[in-house]
């Protein structure tokens, strides 16, 4: 490829740049020098040039040079401030204001500029109702790029506006329509419920997890009424995230249990039990109910907003409060399956521990639990949060604070010992109970295996947290 005349000048003014980096002056004015003299027609010269007598003190052939820079390029607003700021500098206020007009009018205007202006409004003792007029005009009257954008702005509000009414329509209907999948779904006709729910429980688990993701905004399957969601910022305050997002995750978790049931002698069928333990808005019972008949599904929590959102959402299900320690008035022996994704992550060693307890006592013989922890590597995700102070969330927070001294801490875990940062999570989950936690798997040996008889414990990757399989005794 030819190199033309503009190229060669083009790259004499990025070796003047690279010297002026370097603070060898001399030599760069040596080279911009012989480009002026030459009359390059390369506005980026005269204008480097005039840059170093600025800095030398030359005001006067400064100002020539910009104005040449101008010649060569009258769309430089480079140019143009720069003249602009030589003539405040010689006192010429009026005619800076005039010169730094188009800049303020281009739509391009930055904080140099604007703050030229009010060095120009601090020190000019006096200017001229001409410069002032002018001046109050450039401020005020908008460039064509932000007319176009004030006119889009408002094109927006309109639509957003209109979008807003349809959405409350919309919501209305979809409420009205909940209200009666409800009524419908408590209506005294068990057999008519049970097929249609048989319709669900023909389904693959892949076009489950569709049709749950399609029932945020269309709750009900061929007859069947699904539950309803809470709103976004409900579901992704505890568990990180809301609608599809959150589905998909929960469904890995459903997966692996749902195989380690199989895989240990209780394949998941219409009449397993199952108690979801910290429900929360009831991900999982829904996910579950796919296997798992819907009456025979309960979902226990805490806090009593959530039960209540709970009740409020699902046609059907079972949901009850319980205090952050057993006992509980669950019956025993009452269940086949108790499942805890993300609760023992956050509960104590003392409430953990009891919780376990009370699981061997409202288990069936034989019966399994399936809860998630913590893994080792939570230990090195909190120390790099403290690290680089890169804080995206508010539990980021509690996460900086937790676990500080990460040698100990990792030794402590591959001691056996159960790791806890009391963070608290709110009025119904105080840090007395309530924080994060990791159980270790030799933990699980020496305490839980009182209680249950340990059966797994993955920690391998596949699901954010480990997961821990434990069984009673037939």
């Amino acid at each position: 490829m030819q190199t033309t005349p503009a190229d060669k000048d083009r790259d004499q003014i990025e070796l003047a740049r690279s010297l002026i980096a370097q603070d060898d002056l001399a030599e760069a004015a040596d080279i911009l020098t012989a480009l002026v003299l030459a009359d390059t027609p390369l506005a980026d010269a005269y204008h480097d040039l005039g840059c170093l007598a600025v800095r030398q003190g030359d005001v006067e052939t400064a100002s020539a040079l910009f104005s040449r820079a101008l010649e060569k390029n009258p769309e430089s607003l480079t140019a143009r401030r720069s003249i602009a700021l030589v003539q405040a500098i010689e006192h010429q206020y009026d005619d800076a204001l005039a010169t730094l007009s188009p800049v303020l009018r281009s739509g391009q205007a930055g904080s140099d500029d604007f703050g030229l202006v009010r060095d120009i409004l601090g020190k000019a003792s006096a200017l001229g109702p001409i410069a002032w007029a002018r001046l109050l005009s450039d401020l005020r009257t908008p460039s064509h790029e932000q007319k176009q954008a004030i006119d889009e702005y408002q094109t927006m509000r309109q639509q957003l506006a209109a979008q807003k009414a349809a959405n409350e329509q919309l919501r209305a209907e979809l409420d009205e329509l909940r209200v009666e999948l409800r009524l419908l779904a408590s209506t005294p006709n068990p057999e008519t419920r049970n097929v249609a729910w048989q319709r669900i429980h023909a389904l693959s688990d892949e076009d489950w997890q569709n049709v749950l993701i399609r029932s945020v905004n269309m709750p009900s399957y061929q007859g069947f009424p699904l539950p309803g969601f809470p709103e976004d910022a409900l579901q992704t305050g505890t568990v990180g995230s809301s609608n599809e997002p959150a589905l998909r995750e929960g469904f890995n978790f459903y997966r692996a249990v749902k195989a380690l049931c199989a895989t240990h002698g209780h394949p998941l069928s219409a009449a397993t039990r199952l108690l979801d333990f910290g429900t929360g808005w009831g991900r999982y019972s829904r996910i579950f109910m796919k296997e798992i008949a819907p009456d025979n599904i309960t979902g226990v929590d805490v806090d009593p907003d959530l039960v209540q959102v709970c009740r409020r959402t699902f046609p059907y299900c079972n949901f009850e409060l319980v205090p952050p320690f057993p006992p509980t008035e669950l019956p025993a022996a009452q269940f086949d399956l108790v499942i805890a994704y993300s609760v023992f992550s956050h509960l104590s060693e003392a409430a953990a521990t009891a919780w376990v307890e009370e699981f061997a006592r409202i288990l069936a013989p034989g019966g399994m639990i399936a809860i998630t922890t913590q893994s080792r590597r939570f230990l090195a995700y909190c120390d790099t949060i403290r690290r680089t102070g890169e804080i995206t969330h508010p539990w980021h927070l509690k996460l900086a604070e937790s676990f500080v001294d990460l040698e100990a801490s990792q030794a402590a875990y591959d001691q056996g010992e159960f790791l806890f940062s009391a963070t608290g999570g709110g009025d119904a989950r105080p840090s007395s109970f309530y924080g994060e936690a990791l159980v270790p798997p030799a933990f699980v040996e020496r305490v839980w295996s009182r209680f249950l008889e340990p059966v797994t414990y993955i920690d391998d990757g596949s699901l954010p947290q480990a997961l821990i399989v434990m069984r009673k005794p037939s």
